[in-house]
């Protein structure tokens, strides 16, 4: 079969590449072999005249002179017929290449820019780029988009053609093009918003059409403040319950208004949150919000303010022993889009009892993070709903965990200890031998969190406390007579060491210039961090120093994760390490900073850092996590060598 008719019997399926020239017909294909065939017989035959009519130094011989060649005659034959017949395939195979070799589409290209990170209302935008450096012309040239369907659309250059379409026309040899779409995305932390564009063509002397595809994704690295929630995780029948949405650490908040939306069955009787006229954020009921659903404004864009928007409750029956309660944070688009970026849904005990009893754990009622070495101040308050007195009440705390520290327990009504428990009755507290309707106690008591040690590693990490309560010495315990239960998961130990050093651990001199410093003399130190983390995997790991007038940055930096830049504007140092898992046990670097003292810095000691502070998130816990180093000065508290010879004041 022909060149071409292989290449048409290819036509229905879809081709990689397209042909750069025209195909020659058949008839060009037998004239350009018979003439090569032409040319080679003439050769061959001018070869063989040669070789008989001239001797071995190409001289004419007498014909009638010469001596028959029997073998040798054969073996030159062979060997001029392998040689044509190589010139043949290679004149035939450069033909076949020149007239029949595909053009490649691979450098028609598209490749689309988009953020890795966004915040929830972030602005952001997507920059798809396409350009045609195959050589051949394209037509009927299409882009399409497939935007993340939380994705909202501000503004597009140039403006579409259709929705998220482009009909670019023709598209030469060389040329190229971006097209730059801007919105925002909506959609929960750590989701993943995937953008898929599409190029449709035609190259030049083809009929069918090509496809070109490329995607980028964007993740949301969260919602531009924090959100928690405050409750018991039980609720009595037929009594008020409180649960508080808190907003706090407003950074860079770019959702001005969303709506609050409460999921729950008929046998919640939820009541409109009321605030004071002070409170913010501002809480308005719209005609069109539906019942359980409220409408949130006024946040503020960059605030440390901890704002609260409280929801009473209450259940009118006892039908099981677990009721739901959902609860999402929406943002609701012109386009009638309901866009979800937080949602929590609470499982509540149900309990029936006329004794209401609670415990607090720094203050809030329900699941925290703590950290090695934290003061856990508990409070347990009790009261009496029924219209009957309630008499012998025992009243008990239980603190179970491995790393609370009993030994520090501090307890003013001197209850009695038993394993992870402690117990007050009328011994200790005089008004437990009758608790009259209406009447309310509290008893306050303090522990600790062990600090961590190499030795804890395998441990639990959390602490669970609860507390329960007996009646006329009835040692029955059961769901109806216990509080809430809070878990405490301790947040990883992220530790930060740093060290201004002029000689380093071996003695060898790291810093530069005299010691201590002299006025118009430049002296360099070396800075040493280590930022050394063992339970959980962090992210956004970052370390930064604020560098005081007159220090300066030197330069000459290095980390083994991560790295290292300073802001000039800001004289600032920042250390960025992205995530850190916990298979990363310690992270290094170290870079110099230096100080020329004036006339007026004469016998005083130089600050050279405030403290550095390092920040994470805890990917367990969800906690931002901190702490700040001590100050340093030209004192160079952490070298003992050149401690020997300086005090710190400048000469």
């Amino acid at each position: 079969m022909s060149a071409i008719k292989k290449i048409n019997s290819r036509k229905t399926a879809k081709p990689s590449a397209f042909l750069e020239r025209p195909l020659p017909d058949e008839d060009e294909v037998d004239r350009f072999e018979r003439a090569i065939r032409k040319e080679v017989m003439a050769e061959e035959m001018d070869s063989h005249l040669s070789a008989i009519y001239h001797d071995n130094k190409g001289n004419l011989v007498d014909v009638s002179k010469v001596k028959k060649r029997k073998r040798l005659t054969l073996i030159v034959l062979f060997k001029q017929l392998f040689v044509l017949t190589i010139f043949v395939c290679g004149a035939y195979g450069a033909y076949y290449y020149y007239f029949n070799r595909p053009a490649s589409t691979d450098n028609v290209i598209l490749s689309i820019q988009a953020p890795e990170k966004a915040l929830v209302g972030e602005v952001i935008s997507y920059h798809i780029n396409y350009s045609n450096a195959s050589g051949i012309a394209l037509s009927a040239v299409k882009l399409e988009l497939i935007l993340p369907s939380s994705f909202v659309q501000i503004e597009s250059t140039p403006p579409s053609d259709g929705i998220n379409a482009w009909f670019l026309g023709g598209l030469d040899p060389g040329a190229s093009g971006v097209i730059t779409v801007s919105g925002y995305l909506v959609s929960p932390v750590d989701s993943a918003n995937v953008i898929i564009a599409k190029l449709n063509y035609i190259p030049a002397n083809f009929s069918s059409e090509f496809k070109k595809e490329s995607s980028a994704n964007t993740v949301i690295s969260g919602i531009g403040f924090n959100v928690s929630l405050d409750y018991l995780n039980t609720a009595l029948v037929g009594q008020n319950n409180e649960l508080k949405l808190n907003f706090n650490n407003f950074k860079n908040n770019d959702l001005a208004e969303y709506y609050l939306e409460l999921s729950a069955s008929d046998n919640f009787k939820i009541k409109n949150p009321e605030l004071n006229a002070s409170s913010t954020p501002l809480l308005i009921q719209s005609e069109a919000v539906a019942e359980r659903k409220w409408r949130i404004s006024g946040l503020p864009y960059d605030s440390e303010d901890k704002l609260s928007v409280p929801v009473d409750f209450s259940l009118e029956s006892k039908n099981q022993d677990q009721e739901n309660l959902s609860i999402r944070l929406y943002k609701k688009e012109a386009d009638g889009r309901d866009l979800v970026f937080w949602e929590k849904t609470i499982i509540f005990e149900v309990m029936k009892s006329d004794l209401n009893i609670a415990l607090s754990l720094n203050g809030e009622k329900s699941d925290q993070a703590i950290n090695f070495g934290d003061k856990l101040d508990y409070s347990l308050s009790y009261s009496n709903n029924g219209d009957a007195s309630i008499y012998d009440l025992v009243l008990m705390a239980v603190v179970k965990g491995d790393f609370v520290d009993w030994t520090v327990l501090n307890d003013t009504h001197r209850g009695s200890l038993s394993g992870d428990a402690i117990m007050w009755t009328k011994e200790e507290i005089p008004t437990l031998a009758e608790l009259s309707p209406g009447q309310t106690g509290s008893i306050d008591f303090t522990l600790a969190v062990k600090d961590f040690s190499v030795s804890d590693l395998g441990a639990d990490t959390y602490i669970t406390s609860y507390a329960q309560y007996s009646l006329n010495n009835d040692k029955e315990l059961n769901e109806d007579n216990r509080s809430n239960t809070i878990k405490s998961v301790i947040n990883s130990d992220l530790i930060l060491l740093d060290k201004f050093l002029y000689f380093n651990e071996d003695n060898m001199p790291v810093g530069s210039g005299p010691l201590p410093p002299r006025v118009n003399e430049e002296t360099s130190v070396r800075v040493y961090w280590t930022v050394k983390n063992n339970l959980h995997d962090l992210s956004q790991v970052e370390v930064t120093l604020d560098l005081p007038m007159g220090v300066n940055w030197s330069n000459n930096d290095h980390t083994n994760v991560g790295t290292i830049q300073y802001d000039q504007a800001r004289r600032q140092v920042v250390w960025r390490l992205g995530l850190l898992p916990v298979s990363v046990y310690r992270a290094d670097a170290e870079f110099s900073i230096s100080v020329i003292p004036s006339e007026a810095d004469r016998n005083k000691i130089l600050v050279l850092s405030p403290g550095a502070v390092v920040r994470a998130i805890d990917k367990t816990t969800g906690a931002n996590l901190s702490m700040q180093t001590k100050p340093r000065t030209t004192k160079l508290e952490d070298d003992d060598i050149a401690g020997l010879s300086n005090n710190g004041r400048v000469e």
